[in-house]
């Protein structure tokens, strides 16, 4: 009876661990997730830059093109890869910002929209994304 008894609360603890390591692990993912999307939405809004997290691989994967002698249609290929998917990220920052309740009025919510828009179109400008790629 007493082996039994054991093999029960043993399996209940491992069962209670495993939901507590899930639920860490959970909160950790949605909060970076969470934290990534304000940070983008702050860097470009207030600061109006792409995002690095955004931008950063492909610039390192234009450092790493030009170290090995790539040429400039390459890279500007590069940059109108990276000009595709930083628009994927803000129609997609938009919807959320529509979507979901960030801001405490809606003047702030309107004002957010407005700006995410405006760069929107700018990157969409092929003089303004080259202004962004520069440096690259």
């Amino acid at each position: 009876m007493w082996p039994l008894i054991l093999a029960f609360v043993v399996f209940v603890v491992l069962v209670t661990l495993s939901i507590y390591l899930i639920n860490r692990w959970l909160s950790a993912y949605l909060e970076r997730h969470i934290r990534g999307r304000l940070d983008a939405i702050d860097q470009i809004v207030n600061d109006e830059q792409v995002p690095e997290a955004w931008i950063g691989p492909y610039r390192e994967r234009a450092a790493k093109l030009r170290a090995s002698g790539a040429t400039d249609e390459q890279i500007a290929g590069l940059a109108g890869i990276a000009r595709k998917r930083c628009l994927a990220n803000i129609q997609e920052l938009i919807r959320y910002v529509q979507d979901v309740g960030l801001s405490d009025n809606e003047a702030t919510k309107r004002y957010m929209l407005e700006e995410l828009r405006k760069h929107e179109g700018a990157w969409q400008d092929d003089a303004k994304w080259r202004e962004v790629v520069k440096d690259w």
